[in-house]
């Protein structure tokens, strides 16, 4: 028997085999992960830590080290963020807080010395890594309701209700 049919097309099962369409999205497929967001941001703001690494090197040339490292770390996180593993979405939960800790810090110390450079681009992380910290958190907050994967129906909410 042959693989098509009288017209010399072949038989594929649409059910089995979905067709391909390739598209380019920001929005997650999985439903409450939010790992999408927070890996581009946190690529965004290890390349911001870089391009602003220069301007700082003259008034704190002992973060300079630190500065590059965060960087790299933020790469390596962003990489290792997956929907399957709990322990990179606290990493990361973690990382962008300490990111707005550190960088604010330093946005405040540029400001005091009236590096206007520095400081916009200080803020510029440290809103980046606020938005990351954001996304993250809801990323893991389903992952703690087990909530992660599962869309949201209407009648969910009304069964809540009358439990």
């Amino acid at each position: 028997m042959s693989d098509s049919d009288a017209s010399g097309d072949p038989n594929v099962n649409e059910e089995n085999h979905p067709p391909y369409y390739p598209y380019w999205s920001l929005e997650s497929s999985i439903p409450h992960y939010y790992g999408n967001y927070t890996r581009q941001i946190f690529m965004l703001a290890g390349a911001a830590m870089l391009v602003g690494a220069p301007f700082l090197v003259n008034r704190l040339p002992e973060i300079l080290p630190f500065q590059i490292g965060g960087a790299i770390a933020l790469v390596v996180l962003a990489a290792l963020t997956s929907p399957r593993k709990q322990w990179v979405i606290v990493a990361d939960v973690l990382a962008a807080a300490l990111g707005i800790l550190v960088f604010e810090w330093l946005a405040i110390v540029a400001y005091q010395a009236e590096n206007m450079i520095a400081f916009i681009l200080l803020e510029a992380v440290t809103v980046a890594f606020l938005f990351a910290l954001y996304f993250s958190t809801k990323t893991l907050r389903a992952m703690f309701y087990g909530q992660l994967g599962k869309a949201d129906r209407a009648l969910d909410f009304i069964e809540e209700e009358r439990r």
